[in-house]
């Protein structure tokens, strides 16, 4: 299975990130950078709520489930 175009020029720490959220664990305590936090929301991967809580778009579910393969 051919990775998404988007998963592959994500950053190690972007990657962090979207397992972070959709894992539910604190990305802040994985050292993820504020500036990665606005870059994965400008791609389209993220959306910013209320309360500082991130959430995966579709698009990020896509990219992150072609980071998982046998998932």
């Amino acid at each position: 299975m051919p990775q998404h175009p988007t998963a592959v020029n994500l950053s190690v720490r972007a990657r962090i990130l979207l397992f972070s959220i959709a894992s539910r664990t604190d990305w802040q305590k994985a050292d993820v950078p504020g500036e990665t936090v606005i870059d994965v929301i400008e791609k389209g991967l993220v959306v910013d709520h209320p309360f500082d809580r991130l959430s995966l778009t579709m698009h990020g579910r896509a990219v992150l489930k072609a980071m998982l393969p046998g998932l």
